[in-house]
């Protein structure tokens, strides 16, 4: 990757944005690919867009709820980030530029503590309420407020504001006047303003929150339709507004005509994203028509996506994301550092790339891919069988019967097969000696809620990008405290770790940065708390007449800017 967006995690070159202007929509094109260096992509030649018409988007999943604030999965981000709008935003391509959004600009003062935004003027929600500054602060003191009841289902407020309630590292959010809005941390955090470019750091309009109930905590927002909030819960300013979700069915969003963006107003009429989690399904329906853009497609049908002139494949770049077996250190025998390596040294990751993600990917180095800021290589095990087996027996442990589970119902960017993955690693764990229990549940609600709420002894999960940096990964996905404790999920305390990463946030200056990260990883590595598999490059694919789309590896994409030639 280019220096320029490495470095965007640094509070130096945050500084460096805050006086940028409005980012205004690329020209129409045919389905664009970013360089391989990463660049924001320029889009060849613009031909004539046309406005109007439905896209079909296939999904590997439903969206969880409707509430920007209240998810964590890849599949509701890409339908609301459609829909919603934060103060600022990722460039279209780019897993880490950062462009001005609800925010015209920013400030950031000399102690790296309080960012000031400027409040664009005359946006409105799509219910018709008014974007001030007073909607600003109502959205992000409720982040920070979250009771007891919601903080399961809201893993970036806790993650990235370091806690709730008092123990937040947001010392206060205020309105300096109707259009600036100031945000003061307690202890500088140069991954503060990249973070807000997450969805659910999206502004939801606090009349339709209020009307829907959002804070309800009577409700049990794993069970309920709508969840939180009801339909009312993803009402945002964005270029389209949401119009209907059938439960397992669809999500189908619409046309805003009243756009604030006069330059990204959308060309479509409408978007329906469907689940489909059969990869067949989707190169069926790619084929036939019934599909327009498919978000992931299995690696091994690209040779024949590529053989139909009415197909496209799209190649996002660098890899952004990680694969890995998760471990809760709450169970024997995993909780056991010899068994980790064991099982880190009999999966042969080799076979898996070649199977499942046909070469489109490498083993896994690190805990995030080694392109990402201040990765290094850190020799994790590779494959060698019979060195499992020795660590095994010199563990100490009786009972090798380990619970190990993989979702049924879905395939993620970098998880294109889960049931076989699974099987082959089975396999290569059970040939080592341990003795593998077969455990599956659907992606959705069971298996993310029980993985998260610490359920799972061993399971299969990855990690695709917010943005390329290495507390997105080390922190936020895996091992970061909330309210000053380690996870339900992965039980794994390293105070030392904590501290170091939290140190390497609050640093000024790259050298004090890269020093602590790489610190961090070494002591990741010493304990082995999961074992990384694969960093994939997850390919997609569309009729050859869907125009102007432009690929990320961290799968922030937008589809104002695509239109239909028919």
């Amino acid at each position: 990757m280019r220096p320029l967006r490495k470095g965007a995690v640094l509070i130096g070159v945050l500084v460096a944005s805050a006086a940028c202007g409005g980012a205004s929509s690329p020209s129409p094109s045919a389905v664009t690919s970013p360089p391989a260096d990463g660049a924001t992509p320029t889009p060849p030649p613009a031909n004539q867009a046309k406005a109007g018409g439905t896209l079909v988007v296939a999904l590997p999943g439903d969206i969880t709820r409707t509430d920007p604030a209240l998810i964590d999965d890849s599949n509701s981000s890409y339908v609301m980030q459609q829909v919603m709008e934060g103060l600022v935003a990722l460039a279209p391509g780019s897993t880490s530029e950062v462009v001005p959004a609800l925010a015209e600009s920013w400030t950031l003062s000399p102690d790296g503590k309080t960012y000031t935004f400027k409040i664009r003027q005359g946006v409105k929600f799509h219910d018709g309420t008014p974007l001030d500054a007073d909607a600003v602060v109502y959205n992000y003191l409720r982040w920070k407020s979250f009771p007891t009841e919601l903080q399961d289902y809201s893993y970036y407020a806790g993650a990235v504001f370091g806690g709730y309630g008092e123990s937040s590292n947001v010392a206060s959010v205020v309105a300096v006047d109707p259009a600036t809005v100031a945000i003061t941390l307690k202890s500088p955090s140069s991954s503060f303003l990249l973070a807000q470019t997450l969805t659910v750091f999206a502004i939801s309009s606090p009349t339709a929150l209020k009307a829907g109930k959002a804070d309800n905590t009577e409700l049990d927002i794993s069970k309920v339709e709508y969840a939180q909030g009801g339909p009312t819960a993803m009402v945002g300013t964005g270029p389209f507004k949401f119009k209907s979700w059938v439960v397992g069915d669809n999500v189908t969003i619409e046309k805003n005509p009243d756009y604030w963006n006069k330059d990204a107003t959308a060309y479509l009429d409408a978007i329906v994203f469907k689940p489909v989690a059969e990869e067949a399904q989707r190169l069926n329906g790619l084929a036939t028509g019934e599909i327009d853009f498919a978000q992931t497609i299995a690696p091994v049908d690209i040779a024949t996506i590529r053989a139909n002139s009415e197909l496209a494949v799209i190649d996002r770049g660098e890899s952004c994301n990680t694969m890995q077996i998760s471990i809760n250190q709450n169970y024997v025998p995993v909780n056991n550092l010899k068994i980790r390596e064991a099982i880190a040294s009999a999966v042969n990751r080799d076979y898996l790339i070649e199977t499942f993600y046909a070469g489109l990917a490498v083993p896994a180095d690190n805990w995030m891919p080694v392109n990402t800021l201040y990765a290094k290589p850190l020799n994790l095990p590779t494959y060698d069988p019979e060195r499992a087996k020795q660590l095994i027996a010199e563990s100490g442990e009786t009972d090798l019967t380990i619970d190990f589970y993989y979702p049924s119902d879905v395939t993620r960017p970098y998880m294109p097969d889960p049931k076989g993955i699974f099987e082959a690693i089975t396999s290569d764990l059970e040939a080592v000696g341990l003795t593998i229990v077969p455990k599956t549940e659907t992606w959705r609600p069971d298996y993310l809620d029980d993985e998260y709420a610490g359920k799972f002894e061993m399971w299969l999960l990855g990690w695709t990008c917010d943005w390329s940096g290495p507390d997105n990964f080390l922190k936020t996905a895996f091992f970061g405290y909330v309210d000053g404790a380690p996870s339900t999920e992965f039980a794994y305390r390293n105070d030392e770790l904590e501290k170091t990463m939290n140190d390497a946030l609050a640093a000024t200056d790259e050298a004090t940065a890269k020093a602590l990260w790489e610190k961090a990883q070494d002591l990741i590595r010493a304990d082995m708390p999961t074992v990384p598999l694969i960093n994939s490059t997850p390919p997609a694919a569309a009729r050859a007449d869907v125009m102007g789309f432009v690929g990320s590896g961290g799968l922030n994409e937008y589809f104002h800017s695509v239109w239909l030639d028919r």
